[in-house]
C-alpha cells in the first residue's frame, strides 16, 4: 500500500498547484456559498434551521464539477508519455488508478469540508437535528467517492484532457438523464411495469442519496451501491491501463 500512498499524496498535492483545481475550488464554493446565504436569510423569517438546503444543490454541483476534477489524472500521464514510464517503476496498474482516486477524493472531501462551517453557523441559529447532519456527510464522501472514480475510468480511455471532460460529462449526463427519466417512467409505466422504474431509480446517484442519507437513515443498500460503482469504476479503469501498457 506504500505505493498506492505516494501516488495519493503526489495527486492531492498537485490539486493546491493547479490552476484550474482552485477555478474549481473558488467556483464551486461560491455557489454553495451564495445558496447557503440565500437559505439562511429565509431562517429570519420562521424557518426551521438545516443543512438540506446545502447537500442537495451538492449533488448536482458534484456531478458537474467531477469530469473537471478527475480529466487529467490519467489522460495527462497518457498525453505526456509518463504512464508507461511510471509502469517500468516497481508500480501495478491497480495502485496507480486507486493512488489517482484517493488523490481526487480527498480533493473533493476538501471541499466538502469547508461546508462544515455552515454547519456551525446553523447552531447559532437555532438547534438542527445533529442527525441528519452526519449521515449526510456520510453519504456524501461516499457519493463524491463514486462520481469521482466515475470520472476516473473516463480519463483512463483517452490521452486528450478536453475528451476526457467530454467522456465524463457523457456519463454524468447520463446518470442525471436516468434520474429524471424515472420519474417519467413512473408516470407512463408505474402502475404497470414497477421493474423498470425500480431499476432507473437505483441507477441514479441522486435517489440513493436524498433517499436515506439525506433524511437521516443508514442504509446498507445505498453504502453497497456507492462501494460497488467505485469498485466497478476502478476496476474498469485499471483493465484499460493494462491494455494500454501491453500495446
Amino acid at each position: 500500500m506504500r505505493n498506492v500512498w505516494t501516488v495519493a499524496k503526489r495527486e492531492f498535492a498537485h490539486y493546491f498547484v493547479s490552476p484550474v483545481a482552485y477555478a474549481v475550488a473558488v467556483l464551486f464554493l461560491s455557489i454553495v456559498g451564495l445558496i447557503f446565504v440565500v437559505s439562511v436569510s429565509q431562517l429570519s423569517q420562521g424557518g426551521e434551521p438545516s443543512m438540506n438546503f446545502v447537500f442537495g444543490p451538492l449533488t448536482s454541483l458534484f456531478l458537474f464539477f467531477a469530469p473537471v476534477i478527475t480529466m487529467r489524472l490519467l489522460a495527462e500521464e497518457q498525453s505526456k508519455g509518463t504512464l508507461e514510464l511510471l509502469l517500468t517503476a516497481p508500480l501495478k496498474e491497480w495502485e496507480l488508478v486507486l493512488g489517482k482516486w484517493l488523490g481526487a477524493w480527498f480533493f473533493g472531501l476538501s471541499l466538502v469540508g469547508v461546508t462544515i462551517i455552515y454547519a456551525a453557523i446553523l447552531y447559532g441559529y437555532g438547534n438542527p437535528d445533529p442527525g441528519p447532519i452526519y449521515s449526510s456527510y456520510l453519504g456524501m464522501a461516499l457519493m463524491v467517492g463514486a462520481v469521482l472514480a466515475v470520472g476516473v475510468f473516463a480519463s483512463s480511455l483517452t490521452g486528450n484532457l478536453i475528451v476526457a471532460v467530454a467522456i465524463g460529462y457523457t456519463f454524468m449526463l447520463t446518470i442525471w438523464i436516468i434520474g429524471f427519466a424515472s420519474n417519467l417512467l413512473q408516470g407512463f409505466f408505474g402502475v404497470g411495469n414497477p421493474n423498470i422504474v425500480d431499476f432507473a431509480n437505483y441507477i441514479d446517484f441522486s435517489n440513493h442519496y436524498s433517499n436515506s442519507f439525506g433524511r437521516g437513515i443508514i442504509d446498507t443498500v445505498d453504502i453497497v451501491y456507492f462501494v460497488s460503482v467505485i469498485v466497478i469504476s476502478l476496476f474498469l479503469a485499471t483493465r484499460v491501463v493494462e491494455m494500454r501498457r501491453w500495446r
